[in-house]
């Protein structure tokens, strides 16, 4: 009987961990097995006839947990949303011009320095100058 109670206590740690990390979408696996395993113990304890008072309630959050980083897990893939909602909403492409365009005015005189030198350096050979205003990639 002590093993079963000492049993029993773990099962309820493993289900306090699956828990803790069955929120998080980077940790719903590590919660979806470690719940599962959870569970697995404790139901193997109370059949076992050990302590059954930590065994039920390891039982009880472990399934919780199990079932929580299941929804989590299949929220982030995409289950039970649009397939033309975008996750995460970036620039339009005029945003984006306007952007890079505004950052180009910014660091031409910079760029056209750097060219000078990187001209003087390497004597008149050097990379042509571009004159558009864009870096160079």
């Amino acid at each position: 009987m002590a093993r079963g109670r000492g049993l029993a206590w773990v099962a309820l740690g493993f289900a306090a961990a699956a828990a803790l990390s069955a929120w998080n979408p980077l940790a719903a696996p590590f919660g979806l097995v470690v719940g599962l395993c959870a569970a697995g113990i404790s139901a193997r304890v109370l059949l076992g006839g050990g302590h059954r008072v930590p065994a039920a309630a390891a039982l009880a959050l472990a399934l919780a947990a199990a079932a929580w980083s299941s929804a989590v897990l299949a929220r982030t893939a995409g289950v039970g949303r649009e397939l033309g909602e975008p996750v995460v909403s970036g620039p339009s492409g005029e945003d984006a011009s306007r952007v890079l365009d505004e950052a180009a005015q910014r660091t031409r005189a910079s760029r056209e320095r750097a060219r000078d030198e990187l001209g003087k350096v390497q004597g008149e050979g050097g990379p042509p100058a571009r004159d558009d205003g864009r870096p160079s990639r």
